[in-house]
């Protein structure tokens, strides 16, 4: 069983075995214990790129083990108790630019710090999960 670098998370996951050492997860994923079965994890080192951003605690919800199992652009990330699909957190270049065109979903609604949001107007208020 191969093992590849990278350290697993400390929340647990569901009881459920959904991989079978790193080899089974998609690449830049580690298969980590979730305590009573194994999951893969992908906001390890060579996931999606960007950060996770900062999220309100108490969202007990599971809906992504990867960041395969998110919408384009989108990382999935823990929420406390639960992990769920965000966009990430853009370095800072990338974020603070005003005069450059927003090509794609991926570049939208990034949040510049914990209480600083980037969104075009036409795109409503941050999402409820990032602190803004």
């Amino acid at each position: 069983m191969a093992e590849f670098g990278g350290e697993c998370p400390a929340d647990p996951l569901p009881c459920e075995e959904l991989c079978d050492g790193d080899a089974s997860c998609p690449q830049g994923h580690k298969c980590c214990s979730t305590g009573c079965g194994h999951a893969c994890h992908g906001d390890i080192k060579g996931g999606q790129g960007g950060d996770c951003p900062k999220i309100l605690a108490g969202l007990c919800i599971v809906s992504c083990m990867v960041d395969e199992n998110c919408p384009a652009g989108e990382k999935c990330c823990k929420s406390g108790c639960g992990r769920f699909c965000v966009p990430p957190i853009l370095p800072p270049q990338l974020a603070l630019n005003p005069n450059r065109t927003i090509r794609s979903n991926f570049e939208l609604g990034k949040a510049v710090s914990a209480n600083v949001c980037k969104l075009r107007l036409e795109n409503g208020l941050c999402r409820g999960w990032i602190l803004c």
